[in-house]
């Protein structure tokens, strides 16, 4: 009774705020009698609740509490994967920081990613729940023994996401981990005593802490140290005797480094050598690479130094690094496991060469911390050499050969990628069996490449992904109807809409999620009936799917329906969508919505509201999600005064992504700028000449930290040649890059642009330049303060602000010639006259041309 009591108080919670004046929802006409379509909101929110961590959280607080602390449960919400990825938008690893259950894609796939309740990243449902089970009604206590899959906590659970680095692949070969009956719980998951739930006497259970790299007591089990003086050697041994898997293991930024420091009786150095374990790769799944030097299970590496003086100490440590190449003693990412100080004394000095691992340094760019440059991607902008290995592909075309192609798709080489797929458009037809397959592999990169290889064929290949909807493989029907929706709309529809509709009425929620954005994104219209029944779907992310299907198929019958929907929805992801949805529409009945949720905690989340506000209306009126909240609330509330005012359908538009082979063209060359100074040139022209399909490609690339600082200066480059207003409140965002030369860019940017709505972001960025120089801490790879500053006041001139006038008046005078410069050919810009200014003039010339301008300003 308690958590029914709990639901129904909760629903009428959410019920009062999604219909608070703040909001301006207000539920739509009933559908006509008769109709399928119904909402029985009840159920729903306790569903939905159901499926949250803190529902569990009631219960099971101890739990609860370790789990929100733990990896899994800051998985979308922890800093470092937010960096790594560009806050998610860059690669697939949303997929499993935002997981739905594992269970439903099925053990040992990748999941798929949530839309909803982002914030609870890995939620207890996503490693608990069965497809077999009714959670509508779901009450906890005793029904708990039978609501849950019996297969969690088995190593191919945990697989589902962290075979994409590898780890359970060397468990399975590990003579600790798997030749010793041992699983992941086993060491991440130790025995506790205590109450499994409240009220319950103390029993033997899992703690979910989930100790790993991060943890010093976790890692210090996983080793043995020896180090030894051998003769005129100093041999250091690590041994894997613990860790059920390599050492390190996961990421590529991982690493384990043996240093040896030789030093004479007067403890002055003489010298050093260091050795480095770990991968560089993110690890394939069964491919081996040469270049990796993690220590496997149960197996040893050994660092032996030649000892070249006959008496002195040699210092041995060995250091665990987060992220690779970071200094040895950082107090955050580095950890010292060990340090040993070994005499010695009238040795026979060695004659052999010291070898080491040369000393990674990382160049950030000026002024920045190693956090704002990116923490996870030190390595990747480090650009340190990896030794090669030989890739050999198949010449053949038989099906050994087409599976072998195919395997390389694996290979953690973009090079061996894209000569696979080559190889296998070349064989054309009698690949496509293995190539359709390979569609509903585990791994996000082989049937990313199947995709590509099938899209590139084209027309002739419809026939062979059609049928592939009816496949036993979930991953097969997903990426079929995916790739039928990036094909487009054949000449002839015949049997198109036919062989897409019953997904809709599939029991596997994502079956509906993907048959509803095939049919939206091909403008099916004779799907518009079984759509709308799906509004009443208990899966939110299939009312997404589906709310966005109508919107794109113009289904404004829909829109009492959508409304209903939104009314009742729990979640507040769900809650933007449909609001974008019913802009889409034409209703703008969402946007206080959309524009609520741009002061969200969270600032992803607020990222996610702004693009769907941005997308529906072209406002932006300042607003940037990652600014701070001062300025989030200024901008807030001259977006909220302006749609009080002015707020009507006929300000709403539709938003026209460009195609996907635009957009994925783009993307690719984004990927390279400030790679390769040699094709730098041509690649910018590419995306400048693509205009506005480059804009969300460039857009996107702006996501990347500021160690890519050469990258994010390129796209504001082409940005500004583009001169595209969609881009204009992301170019903005780039002001407070904390690299100052890429912010300037931005500013140059924006005066191409022109986007008036720009101009609050104008004066907080000429506001921050003068700060900076009052405290000294203009870097020197900047340039001269007064150049960025007459660029600022160009700018905001340019957009309209007059009060900028006497800014550059006063900067003809700059010492620098840049700055006067800017300054002048602003002034003329706007004024038109250039009262016989000449920059390169005499210092008097100067003084009287620029007394002829303040005095001009005056009047």
């Amino acid at each position: 009774m308690r958590r029914r009591i709990l639901a129904w108080s909760a629903f009428l919670a959410l019920s009062f705020f999604v219909l608070s004046p703040a909001c301006q929802v207000t539920s739509g006409r009933n559908v006509a009698a008769g109709s399928e379509w119904t909402l029985n909101p009840g159920r729903k929110t306790h569903l939905q609740e159901v499926m949250t961590s803190a529902f569990c959280g009631k219960c099971h607080p101890a739990m609860y509490a370790e789990h929100n602390q733990n990896t899994h449960g800051r998985a979308f919400t922890d800093s470092e994967p937010r960096i790594a990825t560009g806050r998610f938008a860059h690669s697939d690893c949303i997929r499993c920081h935002t997981p739905r259950p594992i269970f439903e894609t099925g053990i040992g796939m990748n999941p798929m990613r949530r839309h909803h309740n982002l914030e609870e990243g890995n939620t207890c449902m996503t490693c608990h729940w069965t497809p077999e089970y009714d959670y509508g009604s779901f009450e906890g206590g005793t029904e708990c023994k039978t609501a849950f899959h019996p297969d969690v906590g088995k190593v191919e659970a945990c697989a589902s996401c962290h075979r994409n680095h590898g780890t359970p692949y060397q468990w399975e070969k590990s003579p600790l981990g798997k030749g010793k009956n041992r699983t992941c719980m086993d060491c991440h998951m130790k025995s506790v005593v205590r109450p499994v739930a409240i009220g319950e006497e103390a029993r033997r259970v899992r703690s979910h802490v989930f100790p790993g790299s991060r943890s010093e007591s976790q890692l210090r089990r996983a080793y043995k140290y020896e180090a030894r003086i051998d003769e005129n050697e100093l041999v250091v041994r690590v041994t894997n005797n613990g860790a059920g898997h390599n050492f390190p293991t996961e990421l590529k930024q991982r690493s384990l480094e043996s240093l040896v420091i030789v030093k004479d009786l007067d403890g002055k150095e003489v010298y050093r050598s260091r050795m480095i374990f770990r991968d560089p790769y993110k690890r394939p799944y069964g491919l081996h690479l040469l270049v990796n030097t993690q220590i496997p299970s149960g197996d040893y590496r050994e660092h032996r130094v030649p000892i070249r003086i006959a008496s002195g100490t040699v210092q041995t440590e060995l250091h665990f690094k987060l992220y690779f190449p970071i200094e040895d003693n950082h107090p955050e990412l580095a950890r010292q496991l060990e340090v040993r100080q070994l005499p010695f004394d009238r040795i026979i000095p060695s004659n052999k060469t010291v070898e080491s691992a040369p000393e990674p340094k990382v160049v950030k760019p000026e002024g920045t911390t190693i956090k704002e440059a990116g923490i996870p991607q030190l390595v990747d902008f480090a650009k340190l050499p990896i030794g090669q290995t030989e890739v050999k592909l198949p010449k053949g075309e038989g099906p050994e050969d087409i599976r072998k192609l195919i395997e390389f798709f694996m290979f953690p080489v973009p090079q061996a990628q894209s000569d696979a797929r080559q190889r296998l458009l070349d064989i054309g037809k009698p690949a496509v069996p293995a190539l359709v397959a390979a569609m509903g592999s585990w791994d996000n990169k082989t049937w990313k490449n199947a995709m590509k290889v099938l899209f590139a064929m084209g027309d002739r290949v419809r026939p062979d992904v059609i049928k592939a909807l009816s496949s036993d493989r979930l991953y097969t029907r997903i990426h079929a109807r995916n790739l039928l929706a990036d094909f487009g709309r054949p000449l002839h529809l015949d049997g198109l809409a036919a062989a897409l509709i019953p997904g809709l009425t599939q029991k596997n929620a994502l079956d509906r999620t993907s048959a509803a954005d095939a049919l939206g994104r091909l403008k099916l219209n004779p799907a518009i009936p079984a759509l709308r029944k799906l509004l009443s779907d208990d899966d939110p992310d299939v009312q997404r799917s589906v709310a966005l299907a109508l919107a794109r198929l113009d289904d404004t019958g829909a829109v009492p329906m959508l409304r209903d929907t939104l009314a009742a929805a729990s979640f507040v992801e769900t809650r933007g969508d449909l609001a974008k949805a019913l802009a889409m529409l034409g209703d703008p009945v969402g946007i206080p919505l959309l524009i609520e949720g741009l002061d969200h905690r969270d600032d992803l989340i607020r990222e996610h509201f702004f693009e769907r506000l941005f997308a529906v209306t072209n406002l932006h009126l300042g607003y940037d999600p990652l600014a701070p909240r001062p300025q989030r609330l200024e901008a807030i509330s001259r977006l909220s005064a302006y749609w009080s005012r002015n707020g009507s359908a006929e300000k709403l538009r539709r938003p026209w992504p460009p195609s996907r082979r635009a957009h994925e063209h783009a993307w690719s060359i984004v990927q390279k700028l400030g790679d390769d100074m040699d094709t730098e040139s041509r690649q910018i022209s590419e995306l400048v000449g693509m205009g506005s399909d480059a804009v969300p490609a460039l857009v996107l690339g702006l996501k990347y930290p500021a160690g890519f600082s050469t990258r994010r200066d390129r796209i504001l480059r082409c940005l500004g040649s583009i001169k595209s207003k969609q881009a204009a409140p992301f170019v903005a965002a780039a002001l407070r890059d904390p690299v100052v030369a890429v912010a300037s860019q931005a500013c140059i940017a924006l005066s191409a642009i022109k986007d008036p709505a720009t101009l609050p972001a104008l004066h907080y960025y000429h506001d921050h330049l003068l700060s900076t120089r009052a405290a000294g801490k203009f870097p020197k790879s900047a340039g001269d303060p007064d150049v960025l500053l007459a660029r600022s006041a160009a700018a905001r001139l340019v957009l309209g602000d007059k009060t900028a006038r006497s800014e550059l008046v006063n900067l003809l005078l700059a010492d620098d010639l840049g700055a006067r410069k800017t300054a002048h050919e602003a002034l003329v810009s706007v004024f038109g006259s250039g009262h016989g200014y000449d920059a390169e003039d005499n210092v008097a010339a100067r003084r009287a041309a620029a007394r002829r301008w303040q005095t001009d300003s005056q009047k």
